[in-house]
């Protein structure tokens, strides 16, 4: 393939189909016994090239897969598949132009994002990015720049947060589901009159878009098994044959990125007893509201 392409709208996250055509190559392998040498030296590459492959680095070459199918007497189907996610993993979307300037966590938030089914966070100590205001990204993203590149531009960031706020909760985008620990609400992250506001907005959001859910995790919450969550994470269901997930867990210095289903599944079993411990939908904009009136009351007209 001569070069990328821009990713159509609802195409899955091409770092996820990246990950899933590895793991299917070094299947496939297995499956025949072979050793990654004695491939790439049938299929006329480098082994370093089918190791990038295998790992799901960027660029994954047209030829390289075909051949490696063709060599293993792939299937129609199976070879379909597999060639598809090559394609989609070649793609390049909007935010892979300005990756630096918009922060590369958040350009890799952004390719995660696309074409999913449904977004389901939890979020320990923030707001999540996607339902923050722009004055709230805004003084976050300029709270710590140690953690940033020398490119790295806040404008352009909170430019890029809104972007991906309009393609996640646009008509025909993803269901967003989030449980937001009571932490995060209470935690003064900003101004009190921003985070009023910001408060405000999420319940305002949770009113008026019916594809978004928020539930609130009290402090004094009981979680079944005493579960005791770790750290904030996002979970991605895409819209691919495959029904592919994909699970992000925020630390503080890089995202880890989980695509294997045994790494995945236990983030789902967790968010289900959170989701069960969490206020209902109604409470938790109760919170909300009245959380915001207590940082900012509302000014009698």
């Amino acid at each position: 393939m001569s070069g990328p392409w821009r990713l159509p709208v609802n195409r899955p996250s091409p770092y996820v189909r990246r990950r899933w055509l590895g793991r299917e190559i070094r299947r496939l392998r297995e499956e025949h016994g072979v050793t990654g040498e004695s491939v790439a030296r049938a299929v006329g590459f480098p082994r370093q090239q089918l190791s990038a492959l295998e790992n799901g680095h960027l660029g994954p070459d047209i030829d390289l897969v075909s051949g490696i199918c063709d060599y293993l007497a792939v299937g129609v189907n199976r070879k379909t598949a597999i060639m598809d996610a090559a394609a989609d993993g070649w793609t390049r979307g909007w935010w892979a132009s300005d990756a630096e300037r918009m922060g590369v966590r958040q350009a890799l938030y952004a390719d995660l994002e696309s074409g999913t089914k449904t977004i389901t966070e939890y979020a320990m100590a923030l707001i999540p990015g996607l339902l923050q205001t722009p004055a709230f990204a805004d003084a976050r993203l300029r709270s710590d720049p140690a953690r940033h590149g020398d490119r790295f531009d806040p404008a352009a960031a909170v430019a890029a947060r809104a972007r991906r706020q309009s393609l996640v909760l646009a008509a025909g985008g993803p269901r967003y589901e989030a449980v937001i620990d009571e932490i995060a609400i209470r935690r003064r992250a900003a101004d009190p009159v921003v985070v009023a506001e910001q408060l405000r907005h999420v319940a305002a959001v949770c009113v008026n878009d019916p594809s978004v859910t928020v539930q609130v995790l009290p402090l004094d919450a009981s979680i079944r098994g005493h579960s005791a969550p770790r750290s904030a994470y996002s979970i991605y269901r895409y819209r691919d044959p495959q029904g592919s997930h994909a699970v992000a867990v925020d630390t503080l210095t890089k995202d880890l990125i989980h695509t294997d289903p045994s790494e995945v599944d236990p983030y789902v079993s967790l968010h289900s007893r959170l989701r069960a411990a969490a206020l209902s939908p109604d409470a938790s904009i109760r919170l909300l509201r009245a959380a915001a009136e207590h940082l900012a009351p509302t000014k009698e007209p």
